[in-house]
């Protein structure tokens, strides 16, 4: 295992190089993501009408799954759309077209605004899990949302990959894949402050058809960077497809633990 230490800014430049150049594969090939995008928002219809005035935002559209319900579903609210990635960005309006409530700006999530609360939503649909500290910024963004505001959140959980955590562990291979959020820490944060914390949890699995077309879909649609520098030797990644390959005779199946997280700012906040 080869492992280096990856600066915060060259990661950071690292997760938005890699999404930025797969931006059109992501769009044809992100397919949970897609299907992710499309249950957060329905998660958000019953709060449609009961948001308070003010803007939403929008952390890491990516190429618009989420984006482009958003603006269904509120056409004539302001919607500040952005992206860790320029060419992300970029993508996602050229999807959109001209709407006049949209603007589009590059903007890093974890920059988190300073003064008073300013949204009436915040949204972000499969981000959590790049950021360093997934509860803190979200906790930050919690405050940047009005009274009565909602911050709503996907992410994958820690429970995901269950079985290529299996495979390394037969082979006594360390697993290096990205640490994601634990979701019951993540709520215990976010309940500690004047907020309502709603989350569902579920399972879905894909199947591949070798181990191979399942690392490979990471790189495919930009999501390969690994966040602590760390990666198998090609003699050990080898020794892990095969052995998986042969396990599975031809059916991959790999779960994601999936987390919709719905956070209500109460009005006594202010």
């Amino acid at each position: 295992m080869n492992q280096q230490v990856v600066s915060s800014n060259d990661l950071k430049e690292q997760i938005a190089a890699n999404f930025g150049s797969a931006a059109s594969q992501y769009h044809k090939h992100a397919n949970l993501q897609k299907e992710v995008a499309k249950r957060l928002i329905a998660s958000l219809k019953p709060w449609r009408d009961i948001l308070p005035k003010g803007p939403i935002i929008e952390l890491g559209c990516g190429t618009g799954f989420v984006t482009q319900r958003l603006a269904e579903l509120y056409p004539n609210r302001e919607i500040e759309v952005t992206d860790l990635s320029h060419q992300m960005v970029q993508y996602c309006r050229e999807q959109l077209g001209d709407r006049g409530n949209l603007s589009f700006r590059v903007k890093d999530a974890e920059d988190t605004p300073a003064g008073n609360p300013k949204y009436a939503l915040t949204i972000s649909g499969f981000t959590a899990q790049w950021f360093k500290n997934p509860a803190q910024v979200l906790g930050k963004w919690l405050e940047a949302t009005k009274p009565g505001g909602l911050l709503l959140v996907s992410f994958p959980g820690s429970e995901s990959f269950p079985e290529w955590k299996q495979k390394c562990k037969e082979l006594g291979l360390p697993y290096t894949g990205n640490e994601l959020p634990d979701v019951e820490e993540m709520v215990v944060k976010m309940s500690l402050g004047p907020a309502q914390v709603d989350y569902y949890e579920d399972t879905v699995t894909q199947r591949f058809t070798s181990a191979e077309a399942f690392f490979r879909k990471f790189k495919t649609i930009g999501t390969a960077t690994q966040k602590k520098g760390r990666s198998l030797s090609p003699k050990e990644l080898s020794l892990l497809i095969d052995h998986w390959n042969e396990s599975a005779n031809g059916d991959i199946t790999v779960s994601y633990h999936l987390v919709f997280l719905a956070v209500k700012r109460d009005f006594d906040s202010e």
